[in-house]
């Protein structure tokens, strides 16, 4: 590979880094276990996370947290506190392992949110939102001043899927019945307990054919709310001897990302904040969250202050999100995909098909419906009918020598997607283009890639993972020209974005994939 391809190559890299996160497919995901303030935190005694853990960089681990799913981290060992080794009762855990990039922006549910007309303004206004069963109250006032929650500013069921996207700071609370996800451009903050209606009011864990379901997306913090219901002042005077609910302990039923901040709590007794409790401790209790976390970068929710300051963690992951995402965002984490806008078939011979694929990403969990597209361009219904993306295999067969255009129409419940197509038939005797095309994509385990080749040559295919290091080589050798498929088997490889380089003879094509086991 030449130096002007590795830059292209790297380029492409760096445009795919945030849509290849795949947040959901972990309990708990952090890129950076230090705070903004360069402290190191520890899982320690009283913290309990049943899901498959994963951090960007070193975790810490001391006395006897419990991990009873497989933990991996980029480093190559944890940091090792008084009482280790400890505490894992899955997997061996996974050193050295690839960094899971984690979306900077919310884009598909701000997306979403718009689509829906469910997008709220920023500016002057602070918001409040209130889950009370099949609907979603929405209050709001001016920033600064206490909270008003005497007038609805919005009324919405979630009887179907939606997203609802405020360009400001945002408080949730209350049951939640439907598939809903919340978005903020700042901070959300959990005023009480947030969870599903047929949810463990304990524990939060939750039934798996449960129809319910909830993601809280801040593009900065999300903060647990030094509320009575929360356990302020050392939950009620009592600290952990305190038994009634209202007064202690948060349960959160909700996939949690904090996709430029921190999952954490308010009014840490620190000095510096301008909030210091008369109480000593101030144990508020456990937060016990069903669902899955992902933060930027590590937040506090237990300090040393005043004796000790915060709350232990109960985690359980909801293996539900692993096959059936929240509303507007996307199984693996797909938050920024873009479909298909348009497909060049290039020039292909009259008389003779050419074949390229459409991959469609809808804000919901979809139906695939109608599937369309112009003469001479035929388009093809295939499975999943179901789900929140979808392939539409398209053909080009020119009927004579000339530019053709066309559109391919294709209709996911309530979305409508229109893809530009065009194709320039050229007449038989002409050199061929090379092409390539990989087929399913994304895939699990094993593609075909179909490629043509304008004359003869010596054929390469090298997969390189977002990092740009050589994952895998094939080399073909001399090939007619013509057209030639290829089965990739990538068994011994992991979950992620791939670039496909073909090299024949001086051309190269390069070919973003995904695999997904």
């Amino acid at each position: 590979m030449n130096r002007l391809q590795r830059i292209l190559l790297f380029g492409l890299m760096l445009g795919a880094l945030v849509g290849a996160a795949q947040a959901l497919n972990y309990l708990w995901l952090s890129d950076e276990e230090m705070t903004v303030f360069g402290d190191r935190i520890k899982f320690w005694h009283g913290d309990t996370l049943d899901g498959p853990v994963h951090s960007n960089s070193q975790i810490a681990i001391m006395q006897d947290p419990a991990f009873f799913d497989h933990v991996s981290t980029t480093a190559s060992d944890f940091w090792h506190g008084p009482g280790f080794p400890c505490c894992f009762y899955g997997p061996p855990p996974t050193f050295n392992a690839a960094p899971v990039p984690i979306p900077e922006r919310a884009d598909r549910v701000r997306r979403g949110a718009s689509f829906s007309r469910q997008f709220y303004e920023g500016g002057r206004w602070h918001y409040y939102v209130l889950f009370d069963w099949g609907r979603v109250f929405v209050y709001r006032w001016i920033r600064g001043t206490p909270m008003q929650a005497l007038q609805v500013y919005d009324n919405v069921s979630t009887h179907f899927p939606t997203c609802l996207f405020f360009d400001a700071p945002v408080r949730v609370q209350g049951i939640v019945q439907g598939r809903v996800t919340i978005g903020s451009s700042e901070l959300i903050e959990i005023e009480g307990d947030i969870r599903y209606i047929d949810a463990d009011p304990l524990t939060g864990v939750t039934p798996p054919t449960s129809q319910n379901m909830l993601a809280l997306v801040s593009e900065g913090d999300i903060k647990v709310r030094n509320t009575p219901a929360n356990g302020r002042w050392n939950s009620g005077g009592l600290g952990l001897n305190q038994t009634n609910r209202d007064s202690t302990d948060v349960v959160i039923t909700a996939a949690l990302y904090a996709l430029g901040g921190s999952f954490t709590f308010e009014n840490q007794n620190d000095p510096d904040s301008g909030y210091v409790c008369d109480c000593s401790p101030d144990k508020r209790g456990t937060i016990y969250i069903f669902g899955a976390v992902a933060q930027r970068q590590r937040g506090y929710y237990h300090r040393a202050n005043n004796g000790g300051t915060g709350y232990l963690r109960k985690l359980k992951y909801d293996q539900r999100f692993r096959n059936d995402p929240p509303p507007c965002t996307a199984r693996d984490g797909w938050w920024d995909a873009e479909s298909t806008d348009s497909l060049d078939f290039g020039d292909v011979v009259v008389g003779t098909t050419a074949s390229d694929t459409a991959h469609l990403y809808t804000l919901y969990y979809s139906h695939l419906g109608a599937v369309y597209a112009n003469q001479p361009f035929s388009a093809q219904r295939v499975p999943p009918f179901q789900g929140d993306s979808f392939i539409v295999p398209t053909r080009f067969t020119p009927p004579g020598v000339g530019l053709f255009t066309g559109i391919l129409y294709v209709s996911a419940s309530h979305e409508h997607f229109e893809i530009a197509l065009r194709g320039r038939g050229v007449p038989p005797g002409s050199p061929a283009p090379m092409t390539v095309n990989v087929s399913p994509n994304p895939f699990n385990l094993t593609t075909t890639i179909r490629y043509t080749l304008p004359a003869p040559e010596a054929v390469r295919i090298t997969l390189y993972d977002i990092l740009g290091r050589e994952a895998k080589r094939l080399e073909l050798g001399s090939q007619v020209a013509g057209e030639h498929s290829v089965s990739l088997n990538a068994d011994d490889l992991a979950s992620g974005v791939y670039f496909l380089h073909l090299q024949a003879g001086s051309e190269a094509m390069i070919h973003k994939i995904l695999l997904v086991k």
